[in-house]
């Protein structure tokens, strides 16, 4: 059972195709027999296009190790391909190649290569899947990092603002608490205020009542006066009447008038005194409704102030919500910014790619185009060539027919030659028979050939080669003479030649 690998085992000329995107040089022959140089070359391309690494910086001699080793010099090439062995090793584990070993490189084998390779270019497709992504997360995570580091930023001068608020807001506090406690202790002179005015109007009233009485008394008083007036100028008119008489009257009336006149004058006093209050009062009055007013202008200030710190606030919560909306938009411009600029990269890197592809599709189908070419003309050289075979098959076929006509007519003319030779043996046998006087019944015909004698037209002459004489074994006391027996035995030597050409002739 085949091994099972994470990864597909390409063939030759996916491997050459895809080794010649990522420009490393490997054609389908160094494959197919594999060489350590090549292959060593090959995996040093391998390993700086997919380890990150340059051949300067995996060669560059380690000047802290040349005052450590004893023969520095020695080891110039071996910490160089140390470091490369290491980076390939990883490598090919990354890649999901175990088992490589040094084998794999110093005598390298098809099946292997094939693997091994198959593997780098799976991780390489892999690879170049993942960059992308790689890219765009570390080019995301860079703009996390700026959006952050905006965001740091932001949040300081945030908290610096917030901390300025809060210091106005206290400073403003402060002054509230005042206006607050310059209004409570308006408010308490207002009471207070009023409260008096209340009483003053109290006071107002009453004195009204006392000046209204101290008028109907005083009119009182006058009219008392006038009446005493009256009085007096009758008590003067019957003065003369009774002097002493007027007299008495007139002390006592002049002692009332003087009690009038006081009272009247303390009735005076009390109203100028009580007008005077009321004039007070309706100053007071006066001053109370300026102090409303104020308070209500306070009042009305306090709650426009009130406004204006909720406008403000509503005005610092809008600004920072477009200050918020303001960074996102950049913060989103910066990102369309940098996916653009990643979106130019990868379209000039795709273009880049493409260009390589359709280059390599161009080579691949010219050299299609010439190998198409080449079979056509080998196969028209081939199509002529068979033409022309079958033009010899022909021709061959026609000499072939005609020889076998021939080597009938020949094996017909040898059949009749042979049917006449057998005849004359066999006149020469009876002959024979008849000088060495043997008895009819004792002597024994010459073999015949299967499928008839000389008469048949394409019989085989195969079985001459067994044709004998007379059996002399079975001919008992009678036995031929030697002189007859040599020529007998000369006989049959002449005619083994002319067997074994004829066997020849029909072979052929």
């Amino acid at each position: 059972m085949a091994p099972q690998y994470s990864f597909p085992i390409l063939s030759n000329h996916e491997i050459t195709a895809c080794l010649g995107e990522l420009d490393i040089p490997l054609e389908e022959q160094d494959l197919l027999k594999p060489h350590p140089d090549t292959l060593y070359r090959a995996y040093e391309e391998i390993v700086c296009l997919l380890c990150g690494q340059t051949r300067e910086a995996m060669y560059a001699p380690n000047l802290d190790a040349v005052d450590v080793l004893e023969f520095p010099e020695l080891y110039e090439d071996a910490i160089g391909n140390l470091r490369f062995h290491r980076h390939l090793f990883e490598l090919m584990e990354c890649c999901g190649v175990p088992d490589f070993n040094l084998k794999d490189l110093i005598k390298p084998e098809y099946a292997r290569t094939r693997r091994n390779i198959s593997a780098v270019i799976n991780f390489a497709k892999f690879r170049e899947d993942k960059v992308a992504t790689f890219e765009e997360q570390r080019e995301a995570d860079g703009a996390m990092e700026v959006r952050h580091a905006q965001a740091q930023r932001r949040n300081a001068e945030l908290r610096a603002r917030v901390a300025s608020i809060q210091e106005a807001r206290e400073a403003g506090r402060s002054d509230l608490e005042a206006a607050a406690a310059d209004v409570e202790e308006w408010r308490g002179k207002h009471a207070a205020a009023k409260a008096a005015h209340d009483d003053e109007l109290e006071c107002k009233h009453a004195a009204e009542v006392a000046a209204a009485t101290s008028r109907a008394e005083e009119d009182a008083a006058k009219a008392r006066l006038f009446e005493s007036e009256n009085e007096i100028a009758g008590l003067e008119a019957q003065l003369v009447k009774s002097p002493d008489k007027a007299a008495g009257e007139l002390t006592a009336l002049g002692q009332r008038v003087a009690d009038a006149r006081a009272a009247l004058e303390q009735q005076t006093e009390q109203c100028a005194a009580l007008e005077a209050k009321v004039t007070c009062m309706r100053e007071l009055s006066t001053e109370v409704k300026k102090v409303s007013e104020y308070m209500e202008e306070v009042e009305e200030d306090h709650r426009a102030k009130k406004e204006a710190t909720a406008k403000v606030k509503e005005s610092k919560a809008k600004l920072a919500e477009m200050e918020e909306d303001q960074y996102k938009v950049e913060a989103r411009i910066e990102t369309l910014k940098r996916q653009e600029a990643n979106l130019h990269q990868k379209m000039t890197r795709l273009r880049n790619q493409g260009e390589l592809k359709k280059q390599t599709a161009e080579a691949s189908l010219k050299a299609a185009k010439e190998e198409l070419a080449v079979v056509r003309a080998r196969k028209a050289a081939d199509t002529a060539r068979s033409a022309e075979e079958a033009q010899q098959v022909l021709a061959l076929q026609r000499q072939i027919q005609q020889v076998k006509e021939e080597h009938r007519a020949q094996v017909e003319a040898l059949l009749r030659n042979f049917a006449s030779l057998r005849d004359q043996v066999s006149d020469y046998h009876a002959r024979l028979a008849d000088a060495m006087v043997i008895q009819e019944e004792n002597r024994v015909p010459l073999s015949r050939m299967d499928g008839g004698g000389g008469g048949g037209g394409g019989g085989d002459s195969t079985g001459t080669h067994n044709w004998t004489n007379y059996e002399t074994t079975s001919l008992g006391a009678h036995k031929s003479p030697p002189q007859q027996q040599q020529q007998q035995q000369q006989q049959q030597q002449d005619r083994k030649p002319q067997t074994q050409q004829q066997h020849q002739q029909h072979r052929q």
